[in-house]
């Protein structure tokens, strides 16, 4: 073992000889132009542990620093903790499937809601996203997949009364679930899941009878390849939960106090919660499930360490078994975050979360598949943090190209070399050009850029290969893909939730933009080649079909069926598909039978409406259905009466008595926007001006010491806009 404290303040002439895995000859490091030779005196220093070789890559991350002297870099460095690259100003985010970095900034004059944003390797910002249907996303996660959707989360506040529920459970309780949502290219909403509608309030560990908590927090979203639906990681209910994108149903829950899995292999000293608390679940092509445990939190720290593990998934039997895990030596405890990501050799990353953040865990720790310790790196000056990841550097390392020269008719041309190898080999049928020609074929590990498609979009492989001439205008030629070679037939098993039989070959002219179109396709089991017919240059990615649809049946979320709203105001109405959906179509009635329509609007592309007037004392009935690739479902009907402006108390009531210096809840119903007034009165005479709240239905009033003890008083609220719209006890209580 080698333990260094390493002073990065070396002349660029060491950055060759230190490269990881690198010869004297090396060309694959190149020094950003703007070091001018040396670092900054401000650089930081870090003491790395290097045990044996690690997988091929560079360490990007960011280091932290709040100690006078010592700047706060983004840095893409070797093993030797050598830049290659350093900013104070530029950084880059996750690694995304088609080459880009997705990173997120705060909305101005929102608190925790983010837009996310896609920048290429030289830091140019070439996309942005944000979240359908009202929601604004969060900072937890965000993937973008290879046919060019993305998932996306959000955290969404419900005032609950949560009395009803639990006992001692706040009136008026504010609680935070969460939305996941995937949109396509046109960034419509195409699938969204509440987790309100699938996961009972009472499934969480945490103390529900506060007034202010998160009942789940999903911090990460998975799109599951091996067949095609969704894992997502509730850290709250310390579950990981998987669930149908074709009817948004719960397909499974592991861990947490529903779970259907038996836990093979495992610790039993932390049964039934073996994982607990848990960040970063992801599905992998062999159907393994990572995820970082973090073991505990503030609240709860019956366990004293983290660890990243990986379980072997059986869904069929309902069976997960521990096939590796990393415990640290010491022991780290990480009361937030934590990431696992497997690496293409093997190995495995793991950043400690709020562990590292606070000084008291390495940057970044790098494990083989034995579970042994590889690497690691921590900042070595004191308040000075970081975190990193292992990737590629630069990203056109991974690109193979390969050139073939002087091309003839009824030749056939491997674009294979001693260096490189693409797996795409053509046979000219005919071409159009004279005199001396190539043709480049290159293959890069990557998702297209921009990718169109007509109709329903289909899965795609994250790979891309572009088939570009010179000195030849056209070509019929016949194309051969090595299913070996992509990983999709026996060698690889990257992607071995891809069935070569299945697969389509899609075209597009350029590459980077345009409609991709599909050709005629077909697969070779004996030479394990995936084939078909080119007539025009341009960009080749493999395809196949995604889950097919089900027209369901939509929640309604509001008004509540039944249910009163206010009719001198606009009446919002929401609901939220069930599975994928590409449309609605909404009506509004004020007869059950729909024969005479307010409201009739088709191709709907929001779940969300807007119905700007309303009759007074007017009962509606209101109707959604679902249009998607598998055709229309059935409606989903609703009924709300409008009603005049109004508040009614609820508590206190009914001749209670209260005792000077508690605490108790006075609640109300309202169907009203704004403030409402609170008053103790006796009488006809205001006692005390108890306070201007937001209309939520409830207040914790805590009974003054200095008032009289009586039994004659009464609670009285009032609308800060119309006084006319007030209420008051209905019987007088007693204060002693």
């Amino acid at each position: 073992m080698t333990k260094a404290r390493i002073l990065v303040a070396l002349l660029w002439l060491l950055l060759v000889q230190a490269s990881p895995n690198a010869t004297a000859d090396d060309e694959n490091v190149v020094p950003d132009p703007n070091t001018n030779g040396a670092l900054p005196g401000d650089f930081p220093e870090f003491i790395i542990i290097q045990n044996s070789e690690t997988a091929p890559g560079y360490l990007a991350g960011s280091v932290n620093s709040a100690v006078e002297g010592v700047g706060s870099y983004f840095l893409i460095m070797d093993n030797a903790g050598i830049p290659v690259f350093y900013s104070t100003t530029q950084s880059l985010g996750q690694l995304m499937c088609n080459g880009l970095f997705a990173y997120r900034r705060e909305i101005t004059g929102q608190t925790k809601k983010y837009t996310w944003f896609l920048k290429d390797a030289e830091f140019n910002e070439v996309d942005s996203f944000q979240m359908g249907n009202g929601y604004l996303a969060d900072s937890h996660d965000f993937q973008l997949l290879p046919n060019g959707h993305v998932l996306m989360l959000c955290y969404d506040t419900q005032t609950i009364d949560m009395s009803a529920i639990v006992e001692g459970g706040h009136p008026a309780a504010e609680v935070v679930g969460a939305v996941i949502q995937e949109l396509d290219v046109d960034r419509n909403v195409i699938f969204q899941w509440r987790s309100w509608d699938h996961i009972p309030i009472v499934d969480s560990y945490r103390d529900i009878t506060r007034k202010k908590f998160g009942y789940i927090h999903v911090n990460s979203v998975e799109f599951d390849e091996t067949d095609g639906n969704i894992i997502l990681s509730c850290r709250e209910t310390s579950e990981v939960v998987k669930i149908s994108r074709a009817t948004g149903q719960v397909m499974w829950r592991l861990g947490g106090k529903h779970n259907e899995f038996t836990f093979v292999n495992e610790h039993e000293e932390n049964a039934p919660r073996y994982f607990k608390l848990q960040h970063d679940v992801r599905r992998h092509a062999n159907g393994n499930l990572t995820l970082f445990d973090n073991g505990l939190d503030k609240r709860d720290k019956s366990r004293d360490y983290s660890r990243g593990v990986a379980y072997a998934l059986d869904e069929e039997n309902r069976t997960a078994t521990l096939v590796w895990e990393f415990r640290h030596d010491p022991d780290i405890a990480a009361l937030t975050g934590g990431n696992v990501t497997v690496l293409p050799n093997g190995n495995t990353v793991i950043r400690w979360g709020g562990a590292a953040k606070e000084g008291e865990a390495p940057a970044m720790t790098e494990v083989d598949p034995d579970g042994q310790l590889v690497y690691e790196i921590w900042p070595a000056q004191e308040g000075v943090t970081g975190g990193f990841n292992r990737i590629a550097w630069p990203l056109e390392e991974l690109t193979t190209t390969v050139t073939q020269y002087e091309l003839m008719e009824g030749n056939r041309y491997v674009f294979n070399d001693d260096d490189a190898a693409t797996g795409v080999t053509v046979k000219v049928n005919s071409y159009e050009g004279e005199g001396y020609n190539e043709v480049y074929v290159t293959c890069e590990p990557f998702a297209p850029l921009h990718p169109e498609f007509p109709g329903k979009a289909p899965r795609v492989l994250p790979v891309r290969m572009t088939i570009t001439p010179w000195e030849i205008s056209g070509m019929n030629a016949d194309l051969a893909f090595d299913a070996e070679h992509f990983g999709f037939a026996d060698r690889t098993g990257q992607f071995g939730y891809a069935d070569p039989n299945q697969l389509t070959i899609y075209h597009r002219p350029y590459k980077g933009y345009g409609l991709f179109l599909p050709l005629p396709t077909n697969y070779n089991y004996v030479t394990k080649q995936l084939r078909t017919t080119m007539t025009q240059f341009g960009e080749f990615i493999f395809c196949f079909p995604d889950l097919e649809e089900v027209p369901l049946a939509p929640i309604l979320i509001a008004p509540g069926n039944q249910g009163t709203v206010n009719q001198e105001l606009p009446v919002p109405l929401s609901w939220t598909p069930a599975g994928l959906a590409r449309a609605f179509h909404l009506q509004i009635s004020r007869d059950s039978d729909f024969t005479v329509l307010d409201v009739d609007e088709a191709d709907l592309v929001e779940a969300r409406y807007r119905l700007e007037a309303v009759a007074p004392g007017t009962q509606y009935y209101w109707r959604v259905n679902t249009f998607n690739h598998g055709g229309t479902g059935d409606w989903s009907t609703g009924s709300f009466t409008t009603v005049e402006p109004m508040v009614r108390l609820t508590a206190p009531q009914d001749g209670v008595v209260l005792q000077r210096g508690l605490e108790y809840f006075v609640t109300w119903a309202d169907n009203i926007d704004e403030d409402v007034v609170i008053d103790l009165v006796r009488g006809d005479a205001l006692v005390e001006r108890i306070d201007t709240v937001s209309s939520i239905g409830a207040y914790a009033w805590e009974v003054s010491l200095a008032l009289d003890p009586g039994d004659d008083y009464a609670i009285r609220i009032t609308s800060t806009v119309n006084e006319t719209v007030s209420d008051s006890s209905d019987t007088v209580f007693s204060i002693e």
